[in-house]
């Protein structure tokens, strides 16, 4: 394992503990910033949960599953790393919206995916439209503020790959960045204000 991978996992760790102890405060940001980026398709591999924010699921399965990566090692597992680094919280399968069940992977980016180790699952991401966010500051409280705005917004969403990404921006002792993509429709942005950071 690099040190910058070992950096990412061990702040992960910390604020992961941080949130299962005080279920981090959401903070509206009503004018939240973000770029409309058009992304290259990738591969992730890792390990997955089925939840659900309506009925509160995901407040213990999110960090399951995070917990379950750490735990097993899981990144010293997956062959064919991506360099630079990073880490990724993809959020796929979604039964319609954010209100309904979707599926939470933690993983690795990686360059080919020909065997994927027993317990785990690839995630092929293919080329699309995302609303660019970054949650920035302390965490998770950041990040929860990000996705609480997401929610509420008026961003006509695809509801086919989100993600975060997390790499050495997120080792910082302060200032920690976490960049999160929403993918969206992008004939229909217009309907949306843009907003840059």
């Amino acid at each position: 394992m690099t040190g910058d991978e070992k950096k990412v996992l061990i702040c992960v760790h910390e604020h992961m503990a941080r949130f299962m102890s005080s279920h981090a405060e959401l903070h509206g940001m009503e004018d939240l910033a973000f770029t409309l980026k058009k992304m290259p398709g990738f591969m992730v591999v890792g390990v997955s949960r089925r939840t659900c924010n309506a009925d509160g699921r995901s407040i213990d399965d999110i960090p399951a599953v995070w917990r379950d990566f750490l735990a097993k090692n899981t990144a010293m597992q997956i062959k064919n790393r991506a360099v630079p680094p990073k880490m990724y919280a993809v959020y796929s399968d979604y039964e319609s919206d954010w209100t309904k069940e979707y599926t939470f992977l933690i993983g690795c980016g990686v360059t080919r995916a020909p065997d994927v180790p027993e317990g785990m699952e690839v995630r092929k991401i293919p080329e699309q439209t995302y609303a660019h966010f970054v949650a920035k500051g302390e965490m998770p409280q950041a990040l929860l503020s990000v996705w609480s705005a997401i929610w509420i917004s008026d961003l006509p969403r695809a509801y086919t790959y989100d993600f975060e990404v997390y790499d050495q921006r997120f080792t910082r002792p302060d200032n920690k960045e976490i960049d999160v993509y929403v993918a969206v429709h992008a004939d229909r942005m217009d309907d949306a204000k843009e907003k840059t950071v």
